[in-house]
Formats: structure tokens, C-alpha cells, sequence
């Protein structure tokens, strides 16, 4: 399901793809956020890179309803609480770099948004994570693209090419498909060269800034947010 390896400083997680974030599969989610967590804190390890082994980075799927008893409960624990996969990667001790090709679904996206760097292929598509993630978070979004890009997408739900996402400043760099392992390894090589305490002591500081912006409140509200949609949509199945 998850590999990882550790290679000259770099470590790096493979897996298939992260659609299964987007269909909300928790064992996926939990092994996910696992293999993140053992990678920052391991000492021989500077950044984190997320990669696929097959075409599309996050395949698309849509999270079914679920009983609204479960959101604060099994849903929290793997998607929303303060250890949960996402804010693991937002928070990361390491410099984490998201290695995207083909198309990135919601939840791919959100991965984006946490991590720290993006390459991507010039056949990468970015779906908006706010039409079906309850944890979806817009105060990443508003810092990473600027707050009318990021009401534009939520608003919108559009999906934006590479050359798009590169040019809000989603991503960093967008390179051709042939072109994106390497491209990224070079990435990894330069972060590399910096100082382990002070890639800590720099991820530190990054994290009082989102903090300071409101990134851990917005992830709070998550299980709000889940709540209103998943009751929502559970009325409309008994009605239809």
C-alpha cells in the first residue's frame, strides 16, 4: 500500500496513489500519516518526498456519506484531530515536497496545500479539495494563492492545469513528465544541504506562522463542516 525509503538525507514515500484520502479509506490515511511521522523524526532525515509508482498522483474519488455520530469519533481521529494525516504532513518537521503527475483529486490537492514544495508534470491537473473534503482548508489555500485565487476555487470547484497552478502559485515548478524524478531529486539534493537544526528550527517558525494565521483553527472546524455535508447528504438519500 505505503513504502518508504531513506536515501542520503531524503526520505521517500511511495504508494500507488493517494486517491484513497479522497474516498476517506482510513487505513490508507493511517498509513499514511505513520509513514510521515516516523520520516520527521528520524535524524537522518532532512526532507520528505511524496511520489506515485503509477499515473495519476491521486485518482479521483468522492467520500460516500458516513453516520454523523462517526465524525468525532473514527472520521476525527484519521482526518481532522491535531495527529490526523493532514495536519502530520502540514506540520512536518521536514521539508516535504509533493512529486505530482497526471491528476491530483481533492485529496491530492490538500496534500499540495500541506506539504512544503511542489514539481509538477505538465500533464498534472489540480481538482479544487473544498466540493467534497470537509477537512479541505481555506486559510492554506488563501496563504499559498492569495485570497481571491483561493475564493476562486472554492467558489468554482475547478480543476486548473499545470501551467495554471504554477502560475498562482499552487505548485513550483512544473517540468516535462520525463523530466519530474529527476527534477525533484535535484529539489531534494538542494534542500539536503542545509543544516538539520536548521531545517527544524525554520519548520518551527513556519508553523507559528500558520498558526498565527489561523491554518490549525480552520482544520478544527472540520468535523463542523463534515457534520452539516454528511447530514445533508444523508437526508437527501432518504428522501430520494
Amino acid at each position: 500500500m505505503i513504502t518508504t525509503s531513506v536515501d542520503n538525507w531524503c526520505g521517500v514515500i511511495e504508494a500507488a496513489d493517494y486517491g484513497p484520502l479522497s474516498r476517506h479509506e482510513a487505513p490508507f490515511a493511517r498509513a499514511l500519516r505513520q509513514a510521515v511521522v516516523d520520516l520527521s523524526d528520524d535524524d537522518h532525515v532532512k526532507v520528505i518526498v511524496l511520489r506515485t509508482t503509477h499515473g495519476d498522483f491521486a485518482g479521483a474519488g468522492t467520500p460516500p456519506p458516513v453516520d454523523t455520530t462517526e465524525v468525532l469519533t473514527t472520521w476525527h481521529r484519521d482526518f481532522a484531530a491535531s495527529s490526523a494525516v493532514y495536519q502530520a504532513v502540514c506540520f512536518s518537521k521536514k521539508v516535504v515536497v509533493t512529486e505530482v503527475a497526471g491528476h491530483c483529486s481533492a485529496a491530492g490537492s490538500m496534500l499540495v496545500l500541506c506539504s512544503d514544495l511542489t514539481v509538477a508534470a505538465e500533464n498534472a491537473t489540480f481538482a479544487s479539495p473544498f466540493t467534497d473534503l470537509p477537512e479541505a482548508n481555506f486559510v492554506l489555500a488563501a496563504l499559498t494563492m492569495r485570497l481571491n485565487r483561493a475564493k476562486s476555487w472554492l467558489l468554482r470547484g475547478s480543476t486548473m492545469p499545470a501551467a495554471e497552478a504554477v502560475s498562482v502559485g499552487l505548485v513550483n515548478q512544473v517540468v516535462p513528465a520525463d523530466e519530474l524524478a529527476a527534477t525533484t531529486r535535484e529539489l531534494a539534493r538542494s534542500v539536503t544541504g542545509m543544516p538539520l537544526d536548521g531545517i527544524t528550527m525554520s519548520k518551527m517558525l513556519l508553523q507559528a506562522v500558520l498558526d498565527g494565521h489561523g491554518v490549525g483553527r480552520e482544520f478544527d472546524l472540520a468535523d463542523h463542516y463534515a457534520i452539516h455535508r454528511w447530514a445533508g447528504l444523508n437526508a437527501g438519500t432518504v428522501q430520494g
